[in-house]
């Protein structure tokens, strides 16, 4: 039988109330506390475009680390990796782009934000470097939570890696205004020191590597009791 006017109007009217029910219901859904806020401000990327780079050469800096980030927090879920150690392509020997990228990746996303998800990594303790061989000169951040600062420090790690021995060496220091979360150093080519560019771009992964390893903060395959069981060792560093 057709609906009759009457009836129509009642389907009408429960629909009406239902919708109310739901955005009454949405408007009281309780915040987590613990959630962490989307990041609106970004210090170091500011300092970039303030010092004068280009803001494409910063956003471009910027994005690959967001990008690099959600791929990071990725193989932290499947592998229970706390530590991370990668190069990145586009900040082209620069601290202070390697910086903003390095903000990239600690971003916390606004969940509203229709756009891409990117970033996510702040809870992972990160050493990134980025080279540019027509100048013969290494850039690198290290970044540690402040949940992990009791296990790590960022300068004792960026100290590490410009001591090495391995290879013949890095050189370079920790920046004066590096901080236990938060190091920085570049290292250029010094050959009347014996540091030669390319053996310290060989040697610069591998030292951040031996370091977590030292204080037990990193397995690979070698050191698992079953063979193929950590996920981290087969991510690509």
């Amino acid at each position: 039988p057709q609906p009759t006017k009457d009836n129509s109007l009642r389907v009408t009217q429960q629909h009406q109330h239902t919708f109310a029910k739901m955005s009454a219901e949405d408007e009281t859904k309780t915040v987590d506390p613990d959630a962490p806020q989307p990041t609106k401000e970004f210090p170091k990327r500011d300092a970039a475009l303030a010092a004068g780079i280009s803001e494409k050469v910063v956003a471009k800096a910027f994005k690959e680390g967001g990008k690099k980030g959600v791929e990071i927090e990725g193989a932290a879920d499947t592998s229970g990796l706390t530590c991370f150690c990668t190069r990145m392509l586009s900040s082209n020997g620069d601290i202070r782009l390697l910086e903003a990228a390095m903000e990239g990746m600690n971003a916390v996303p606004d969940p509203e934000d229709p756009e891409e998800r990117k970033g996510c990594s702040g809870a992972i303790a990160k050493l990134i470097i980025s080279e540019n061989e027509p100048e013969k000169k290494i850039a690198m951040v290290a970044y540690v939570p402040e949940k992990m600062k009791d296990q790590l420090d960022a300068i004792e790690w960026m100290k590490s890696v410009c001591d090495t021995e391995l290879g013949g060496g890095v050189g370079g220091a920790p920046d004066d205004s590096s901080t236990k979360v938060w190091a920085t150093s570049t290292a250029v080519e010094d050959t009347d020191k014996g540091f030669f560019y390319l053996k310290m771009k060989d040697n610069t992964l591998g030292a951040a590597i031996a370091f977590l390893r030292e204080k037990g903060l990193f397995q690979d395959d070698e050191s698992d009791e079953e063979e193929g069981d950590n996920a981290a060792a087969d991510f690509e560093w």
